[in-house]
């Protein structure tokens, strides 16, 4: 007869973590966000999730082309770096796949929020279409090359999901739509541009402002949430946490940063909850940048978040 330790015990029915680095900035406006994946191993993030009993796998950083700043060569006037961002979209996309076949949970540490083009195209593969995204962001991201002010990418991950812009970008695995707009909930939104706020409302989007979970407490937004999700057949859940959901007084290091955002117990309360619905697959962590910090004052927030997913997530039986 085996005659496991609580240890051992706790390792054989919680789920296996797939570290997944996505070092590309391509996506934004501030170089640094690179840095996040790697900044955040050198800070103890494999650790974070060991010390709950939970098998991690470090799956390295994909690898990304390189671009020559000096040429200033865009041929996508109101696409920045497109051909960058599709390339690394299409390696994530096949890591995130390989992760859940394995019945594992991708957890895929950025770089900026673009990240979210390649991890949900992995997840609509290996899935299909019937997954929850619940985007945890100051911005929807919902923006297309048409609609966008800047032209960076980070802003238009939603969008791609749902079948909206670029040919190529929203065809990765030759899917598309990835998801549908019924089952996206928007959490933190404080931040959005125009044609953004257009297609919100021609999809009928889901969303809670940060001002509303303030006026109305995370606990009361939460059962909304909860209710939504348990009237539908979903069977799965997409995280994508993007740091500037947070207020930036407490995430200096991101490189949008807005005002009256969420705090570190709304956050964390928001977060148990999703989890403990059993139904969550994947997550991405989008947008540290290191080189913005100040003081170590992100870093900290980040792994008191960090923290919080570790816990949770080994608590999930398989």
């Amino acid at each position: 007869m085996l005659i496991y330790t609580c240890k051992e015990f706790l390792r054989r029915i919680t789920m296996d973590i797939d570290i997944i680095g996505f070092p590309v900035y391509y996506g934004s406006s501030f170089r640094g966000v690179e840095n996040g994946p790697n900044k955040l191993r050198e800070s103890g993030l494999i650790e974070i999730f060991e010390q709950k009993s939970l098998k991690v796998h470090d799956k390295g950083n994909i690898k990304v082309n390189k671009i020559d700043e000096n040429l200033n060569k865009n041929p996508h006037i109101h696409m920045k770096h497109k051909e960058e961002v599709f390339d690394a979209s299409k390696k994530l996309s096949s890591k995130v796949y390989k992760s859940i076949k394995k019945k594992r949970l991708p957890f895929v540490v950025g770089g900026d929020h673009s990240l979210a083009i390649g991890s949900i195209a992995g997840v609509s593969r290996a899935l299909g279409e019937d997954v929850a995204v619940i985007w945890i962001d100051a911005h929807s991201d919902i923006n297309t090359p048409e609609t966008s002010p800047s032209g960076n990418i980070h802003g238009m991950p939603l969008a791609v999901s749902l079948g909206i812009g670029d040919h190529d970008l929203i065809n990765i695995n030759n899917i598309a739509p990835k998801i549908k707009s019924e089952n996206i909930y928007i959490l933190g939104l404080r931040s959005i541009d125009p044609g953004e706020k257009t297609i919100l409302n021609k999809l009928n989007i889901k969303s809670w402002t940060s001002e509303t979970i303030h006026r109305r407490g995370m606990g009361a937004v939460i059962s909304e949430l909860l209710s939504d999700l348990s009237s539908k057949d979903i069977k799965s859940i997409h995280i994508s946490y993007d740091i500037d959901s947070l207020d930036k007084s407490i995430v200096p290091g991101t490189g949008t940063p807005v005002d009256s955002g969420l705090f570190l117990d709304e956050s964390s309360n928001l977060i148990k909850a999703i989890i403990k619905t059993g139904l969550v697959k994947s997550i991405d962590f989008a947008e540290y940048n290191p080189d913005l910090d100040i003081d170590n004052i992100t870093l900290n927030s980040i792994k008191a978040i960090l923290n919080v997913f570790a816990t949770e997530i080994s608590r999930l039986n398989l």
